[in-house]
């Protein structure tokens, strides 16, 4: 009776939501502010995540290929930050954000951590939910990713009566994804797909519109294929590209990921689409965004140094990090440090000092 009942409710929780989902047919492709920025890398005295003006230059370079931004940096146990309401500023900026990016969807990730009772958790997400509804925010997803004791069967019991909860009883702002404590392969014994699928059947029972993330077949892959998600039915992956966050302050990743199958980006009956997770700061990255664009785009023969170079000369430019009679010698610079593959700061200044403005600390 018990599991006749459940069926019943997650049809009703299908039904209210179905007018309101993203089509499972659009491709969610976009950039994640993911990353772990800790206070021993600060740059410039910044850490945890980017500034306003950081974040609004990004999306500013987002477009119909990449067209969703998804704001959930890595917070801490001592500093649950995502969960607390924002201050007034903070609202000031955000709305201000939102109001230019008309074209770009907005998600804020939320991170509940461990889950003491569901009606805990939930009163706190939905008094968050309440103030990012007041600005426009249309989406949010929850992040269980690298929590303590999240993957256990009681917290994920947990975290899907939440989740369940949250869809019923939140109708102004849409969960559309959710980063599960197994979100890769590699952090199952078996390290197969049919024993991953397994550790995560009880968040199946969730909504099917929710999409899961996954990193494929390791944390940070050397390759996504579209057969690298668990075996689950009803529904749709995320890839999670964790290819340039590389979490420090001392290191460009100057290398585009490799394999990555052109399907990854395409919306089909288990793929959603991809997002990059970044690095810091923006200005060290823009090349990358480049490569994701040219991949959406299944454009690979245009992932030139020449091309990504003129990108990343023009924003740097653009956003007055160099003047414009700089342009050509940052962009002749840029492509050389392409050809020749220097990936950390120290090495880079040293051969292009022009380029300590940008990798100076």
């Amino acid at each position: 009776m018990a599991h006749d009942i459940r069926k019943v409710f997650i049809f009703f929780l299908t039904f209210i939501i179905s007018s309101m989902s993203i089509p499972s047919t659009t491709p969610i492709n976009g950039l994640i502010e993911g990353f772990y920025w800790s206070v021993s890398n600060a740059v410039n005295g910044e850490y945890d995540l980017f500034t306003k003006k950081q974040r609004d230059q990004l999306i500013s370079l987002m477009d119909t290929n990449i067209n969703y931004y998804f704001h959930c940096p890595q917070d801490r146990e001592d500093d649950p930050f995502t969960m607390k309401l924002w201050n007034t500023q903070t609202v000031i900026d955000w709305s201000d954000t939102i109001s230019k990016a008309s074209n770009i969807s907005i998600v804020i990730g939320l991170r509940p951590r461990w889950i003491e009772t569901v009606q805990t958790s939930l009163k706190s997400i939905k008094t968050k939910l309440t103030q990012l509804a007041s600005i426009g925010i249309r989406y949010y997803i929850l992040c269980w990713d690298d929590v303590s004791g999240a993957g256990t069967t009681a917290q994920m019991i947990l975290q899907r009566d939440l989740i369940h909860a949250l869809v019923y009883e939140v109708t102004n702002i849409e969960l559309i994804g959710l980063i599960p404590a197994y979100y890769a392969r590699s952090q199952i014994s078996d390290d197969n797909s049919t024993t991953w699928a397994n550790q995560l059947s009880i968040l199946n029972q969730i909504p099917r519109h929710i999409r899961f993330f996954a990193t494929g077949v390791a944390v940070v892959p050397s390759s996504i294929q579209i057969h690298e998600i668990p075996a689950l039915t009803n529904r749709q992956f995320i890839f999670f590209d964790n290819w340039i966050a590389v979490d420090s302050n001392s290191k460009v990743t100057m290398t585009w990921p490799p394999n990555r199958h052109p399907d990854i980006y395409n919306a089909s009956e288990f793929i959603s689409g991809s997002v990059l997770n970044l690095a810091f700061p923006p200005e060290r990255i823009i090349h990358q965004i480049y490569a994701l664009k040219q991949r959406i785009m299944n454009t690979d023969s245009t992932m030139n140094s020449h091309l990504a170079a003129e990108y990343w000369a023009k924003y740097l430019v653009n956003n007055n990090f160099y003047d414009w009679n700089s342009l050509k010698q940052v962009q002749d610079t840029l492509k050389s440090l392409f050809d020749h593959g220097y990936e950390t700061n120290s090495d880079i200044i040293r051969h292009y000092p022009i380029l300590h403005k940008i990798l100076t600390n």
